[in-house]
This record gives C-alpha cells, sequence and structure tokens, in this order.
C-alpha cells in the first residue's frame, strides 16, 4: 500500500496539475513585461496578459479568478471595465469567447462596478455568463455606442435578448446586489414590438427597485421613493431608460434639486445620444435648429457648428445630417441652410454652392425668376430639368442653369442612337449572311442527280 506521505509527493510533483507558464516568461527578465503592459489601456493590458499565457485546460479557466487576478501585468484596480479604451476596429472584432476570457481574467463579478461594452459589436451577450447572479457589478451599459453617439447602428448589432436577459435576471435576483444602472441597446428599445422578455426584466428591475429600502438624492440626501426605475411606456424616446439616474456615474437626483452651473433640475435626457446626464457629468444646452435640450457632447463639437463664417450657431448630432453637403461633409444650421439654397425642395438633395459649381455635380441652385413666381425656391439640377421637361413654359433662367445636363443628356442620347444604328447595322448583316447560307442550302438541295441518289 502507498503511503500517505508517497501519495502527496506524487501529487506534487506530478506537472499535469502545476500552472504551466507561457515561455515567452523565459525569454525577458522579471517586470520587462509589466513595464510593457503598462503603455496599454486596461482592455488590451488583459488581451496581452492572456495571449502570453492563455488557459492551457477548462479546469485553468475555472481558477482563472485566483491565478489571474493575482497578474501583475493586468493590475488589481478593476473599478471600471470600458472597451472604449481601445481601438474601435480592435473592439468590433472582438467575439463573446474573447470578452469572456477579460471578464474571468479581472474576476468582473466580484471586481468590476461599471462595465461598459462599448463598440463590441461582434458579441451576443453570452460572454456576460461569468457575471451571473454578481453583487458587486452596479453599471452595465450594453448600448455598445462610445459617449455622445448616436446610439443607433447600422448594420444592426449581434446583442441577443435570449443571450443577456437570463444573466440580467440572476442579478436582479440577488437580494443584496449592487445593480444602479442598465443601458439597453437602441434596437431593442425602438421597435414597435419589443420582446416580451425585455418588457419582463423592466418590470423585474423595477421591482427590485421599489423593493429597497430607500433611494437617496445625491445632492440634498432625500428620499425618492423609487428613484431610478425604468421607463415602460413604449413608443417613446424615454422607453427603457432610467428615470433620474445619470447614465455616466449612476448616481440619483431628485427633481427638486437645481444644478448650480446650468440650473436645470435633477438628470436630463439628450435626445441625440438618448442618455441621461446630471449637472456634473454634462452640460445640457438647446439645439438651435430642433430645440431639443441635448449634453454639450453633442452640440458642442467641430462639425456641429454652422460653416457660415458670419454664424455662430451649433446644432445637434440628429440635426446635422439633414443640413450637411452631401459631396463635401460641410454643414450647415437650418437658417443658412434655407439662405444658402442647401436642400433641393423635390428630392431633398443637399449640395453647398461651392460643390455645385463642380463639374459633374448634380448641384442645387436657386431661380430668381421662379421665386418671384412663388414656385420652387432651389432644385438640383436633376429635379429642376425635370420641371423643365413637364411644365408648359419654362423660364430663361432655369434653361441656363440647365444647359449643361440638356446638352449631356443630348450627347448621351446621341450615343445611344449612334449605338443602336451600329447594333441594326451588325444585325442586318447577320440576317445578310443567314439569308446567303439559306440559298446555297437551296441551291445544294436541287443540284441535279440528287433525287436518284436519295
Amino acid at each position: 500500500m502507498i503511503s500517505k506521505q508517497s501519495k502527496r509527493r506524487k501529487i506534487a510533483g506530478d506537472s499535469s496539475l502545476q500552472t504551466t507558464t507561457c515561455s515567452i516568461y523565459n525569454l525577458f527578465p522579471g517586470g520587462t513585461l509589466k513595464e510593457v503592459a503598462n503603455f496599454l489601456e486596461a482592455p488590451s493590458r488583459v488581451l496581452f496578459a492572456i495571449a502570453i499565457e492563455p488557459p492551457s485546460s477548462p479546469y485553468d479557466e475555472v481558477l482563472a479568478r485566483s491565478r489571474y487576478s493575482r497578474s501583475p501585468i493586468t493590475g488589481n484596480d478593476w473599478h471600471t471595465l470600458d472597451f472604449g479604451d481601445i481601438e474601435k476596429e480592435l473592439a468590433a472584432k472582438l467575439t463573446d469567447d474573447d470578452v469572456s476570457k477579460v471578464l474571468l481574467h479581472v474576476d468582473a463579478a466580484h471586481r468590476v462596478k461599471r462595465l461598459r461594452l462599448t463598440n463590441c459589436t461582434g458579441i451576443t451577450g453570452a460572454c456576460l455568463a461569468s457575471l451571473r447572479h454578481s453583487t458587486s457589478v452596479e453599471q452595465i451599459d450594453m448600448s455598445l455606442v462610445e459617449a455622445h453617439k448616436s446610439p443607433r447602428l447600422d448594420p444592426a448589432p449581434l446583442l441577443q435578448c435570449v443571450q443577456v436577459l437570463p444573466i440580467l435576471r440572476s442579478i436582479i435576483s440577488q437580494e443584496r446586489n449592487s445593480l444602479k444602472h442598465l443601458q439597453f441597446p437602441h434596437v431593442w428599445r425602438n421597435t414597435e414590438s419589443p420582446d416580451p422578455r425585455f418588457i419582463e426584466i423592466l418590470d423585474d428591475y423595477n421591482q427590485m427597485v421599489e423593493n429597497r429600502d430607500a433611494t437617496f438624492c445625491k445632492k440634498c440626501n432625500h428620499n425618492m421613493h423609487n428613484g431610478g426605475c425604468m421607463e415602460t411606456g413604449r413608443g417613446g424616446d424615454w422607453f427603457a431608460l432610467q428615470e433620474d439616474t445619470c447614465s455616466v456615474c449612476a448616481n440619483n437626483y431628485c427633481t427638486t434639486c437645481k444644478a448650480d452651473d446650468n440650473h436645470f433640475g435633477g438628470v436630463r435626457l439628450c435626445l441625440a445620444c438618448q442618455r441621461r446626464y446630471c449637472s456634473n457629468c454634462s452640460t445640457m444646452v438647446e439645439c438651435e435648429d430642433c430645440d431639443n435640450m441635448c449634453c454639450v457632447g453633442c452640440t458642442y463639437q467641430s462639425q456641429n457648428h454652422c460653416a457660415s463664417p458670419e454664424c455662430m450657431r451649433a446644432f445637434c448630432n440628429e440635426c446635422r445630417p439633414y443640413n450637411t453637403c452631401q459631396h463635401c461633409g460641410k454643414s450647415w444650421c437650418n437658417d443658412c441652410s434655407i439662405r444658402l439654397h442647401l436642400r433641393c425642395d423635390m428630392c431633398n438633395e443637399r449640395c453647398c454652392a461651392e460643390c455645385s459649381e463642380k463639374e459633374g455635380t448634380n448641384g442645387v441652385h436657386s431661380c430668381d425668376e421662379c421665386i418671384r413666381n412663388d414656385t420652387f425656391d432651389s432644385l438640383c439640377q436633376t429635379c429642376r430639368l425635370r420641371k423643365c421637361k413637364c411644365c408648359n413654359e419654362c423660364c430663361k433662367s432655369c434653361v441656363k442653369i440647365v444647359s449643361d445636363l440638356i446638352l449631356k443628356e443630348n450627347k448621351q442620347l446621341h450615343d445611344e442612337t449612334k449605338s443602336l444604328k451600329e447594333e441594326i447595322k451588325g444585325l442586318k448583316d447577320e440576317n445578310k449572311t443567314m439569308m446567303d447560307n439559306i440559298t446555297m442550302a437551296r441551291i445544294f438541295l436541287n443540284k441535279p442527280g440528287e433525287t436518284e441518289y436519295k
């Protein structure tokens, strides 16, 4: 019989159960890899650590929390894990397996407070399985877009309710969970028929908030009584967004508190990026085109200022596409767009005056004579030509504007006519050859002695 001591020696000497180390560690002196990792963003450090020390077996993945949490490469501060800290192209290529390994590596279920899946458009949500029953996570942002960006994604992301919602339910069901804020994908909220399971998770979340002892305002410490519940009224911009909760800091603010810097009560919704902000996280301004309140990040960007030198108006991300030249990308405010005749009144083609003068561009022009006659103010060349063809009378100014297009169309018709003539000539030659062949066949069939041969 083998003694217990010999058993222990055998197990201790079993190399198959020892933690294997990637050979790369033997190529660099101690601390070198850590110094290299210091130059990387937090998610990149984890991916780097996984790449040089991948789990050798499923058993290693089970021990990932204890083994990786002490990794000198990744560090220990994982209060916030935001995939927006890495390149957008890299984040978009991450799979569920990649993100799952990252979450396991840092023991996200126990150490991460705020998780933002920014630009992770290639995941289905199965990667969040390690967060099941977590009592530490406070905020999960599944919008998949960067801050102050439109939540509308094209093509639609792969994130699936069937993968994510059971995981969220397991967290919500924990009596002492720390959950404060959830940001859902726009495609889940902006639909006429939301998934019934999604509606259920909103109700479960609201029930969780109601079951808590109290929700206090960050500013005045007033009990808000169920503050932070999800909006469940369908069909609006507020659907499935939390009331009174800032999407950045996840703090709650009552509506009676007034901010000292921009004088809005509680938290306000930015209709451009569809997030709520408190005054500490973003100043809210009014878009001068649509009059909606927007966060300063969605309004005061370089591309959101009117291109007219004499105009200082700013507008939100949602308004910008309607007044942006489709050729050079410059944007104008709504008033300057009308004044400078940027848009075609018939097809909404957008082309600035500078681009309209370029050859081969479907430019937008105004006709003074048409304006005096209260007809169309601004038209692109294609629509103006169509108008001239349909109307019995066409003013001289319109004819002058579309003269180049008329000449181009005439040339195209001339080329098409020439091509058709050549095609007809070719068909005639082919027909003549066919008739010659038929004649030769008849001559051959009527040769003397043919009948006797048969």
